[in-house]
């Protein structure tokens, strides 16, 4: 089961994400942690607009381009995580669709590294606490 993606919104991503994976092996400074989570926090309205698009990317393979785009400096682990935390909350999203397009890019990292999504309940039990 699965929706199809709107717009052609993959293709879209799929540029974007090669673009900043580019940017970030072209990068003339050091390159660190810090600085890899600020590109991911730049890349969260793409990760809304993937939601909503029905496209659920691959989030391994993109924290693993990542990181290989950042030397290995930062395991691809924490990207994925990492990612994970710029994914929106779900109590924000319209319809079910885009529901079960986020629950498919979480599984993914559930079923690679677990934790997964015990680690967005908490996160985002707390952003509806403090939004209630």
């Amino acid at each position: 089961m699965g929706f199809s993606v709107k717009d052609k919104f993959d293709e879209v991503f799929e540029i974007e994400m090669a673009g900043w994976c580019c940017g970030i092996e072209k990068y003339p400074g050091e390159i660190f942690s810090g600085l890899i989570h600020a590109v991911i926090k730049e890349l969260e309205s793409s990760f809304r607009a993937a939601v909503e698009h029905n496209y659920a990317f691959n989030i391994l393979d993109l924290s693993s381009r990542i990181s290989k785009a950042a030397k290995y400096l930062v395991h691809e682990k924490e990207i994925a995580f990492s990612i994970l935390a710029r994914l929106p909350n779900p109590t924000t999203l319209s319809g079910e669709e885009a529901q079960y397009t986020l629950a498919r890019i979480i599984d993914q990292v559930e079923q690679a590294y677990g934790g997964a999504l015990e680690r967005l309940q908490r996160k985002w039990s707390l952003e509806n606490k403090k939004a209630a």
